[in-house]
């Protein structure tokens, strides 16, 4: 049986998956699509996650796994951290990261990683989070990236 994953047809019990096929996220941020293997096929989060996935173009996908090989893991789990637990801090490192992977890589990462199974019940706190987290970034390192960096509005 073959599941359609952007516009494409997957054989899910194939252990060949196509490079641009290649993204789904997970909790370190690196964005790769997986065809869940024949025992997984049942599993509700693996159903949900095709189900309800975001489409997106090759072309995006690229993108996005571009913006995931910009980032540290570590930061990549302080700004996520920070998103979830407004109590946990960004350093100034890791906001610099995030100032310069720019507010398209940032957002693009976070949409998909909260439309999964896994984070869809903290979604409707931690996207609009993102915001916050974006502007206090501004506000610490902002100036220290060499180029205008505006707030989130």
């Amino acid at each position: 049986m073959a599941s359609s994953i952007s516009s494409r047809e997957i054989d899910q019990y194939s252990q060949d998956i196509p490079e641009d096929v290649n993204i789904s996220p997970i909790y370190e941020f690196d964005i790769h699509v997986e065809t869940p293997e024949p025992y997984m096929a049942d599993s509700p989060a693996a159903k949900y996650d095709v189900a309800h996935a975001p489409h997106y173009s090759h072309k995006q996908l690229k993108f996005l796994q571009d913006c995931a090989q910009k980032t540290t893991t570590k930061c990549g789990v302080e700004v996520f951290e920070n998103m979830v637990d407004e109590t946990t801090h960004v350093t100034n490192e890791c906001c610099r990261e995030l100032l310069k992977l720019g507010k398209d890589c940032h957002l693009g990462l976070v949409q998909i990683i909260f439309a999964s199974y896994k984070y869809k019940n903290i979604a409707s706190k931690a996207i609009p989070e993102r915001k916050h987290t974006w502007n206090t970034c501004v506000r610490q390192v902002g100036s220290q990236i060499g180029v205008p960096i505006s707030f989130e509005q």
